[in-house]
């Protein structure tokens, strides 16, 4: 079996919250994620207004975890900004998908009219 083949075991639980001392701060350990979603998430929430730190880090490449921290000025806490930064990201996504959509339906009719 080749090294890129090997499978990792699946997260037991999906989300887990490490709160700070205060609301504004939390590290969200989220299951059977990796950098693909902590990078892009983590690009989401610091372009956000009231972000003063979001990092994510991978403990371990055989573990299915991606850890995420944040932080706000308080003006909203943590968890909202999560929500918030989760939201814009499935926004971007689904702007996307849309244009891919119609590019490969553009690109499809082209193929069948030089036919």
């Amino acid at each position: 079996m080749a090294v890129n083949e090997m499978k990792l075991p699946k997260a037991e639980q999906k989300l887990q919250v490490k709160a700070g001392e205060v609301e504004a701060v939390a590290t969200f350990i989220l299951g059977d994620e990796d950098h693909t979603l902590g990078n892009a998430l983590r690009h989401v929430i610091m372009q956000t207004a009231g972000t003063e730190f979001c990092g994510y880090s991978v403990p371990h490449p055989s573990e299915p975890f991606v850890h995420v921290r944040v932080q706000t000025d308080g003006s909203q806490t943590a968890s909202a900004m999560l929500k918030k930064g989760l939201t814009e990201l499935s926004s971007a996504c689904t702007v996307m998908e849309d244009a891919f959509d119609k590019s490969m339906e553009e690109f499809e009719a082209q193929q069948m009219a030089e036919r």
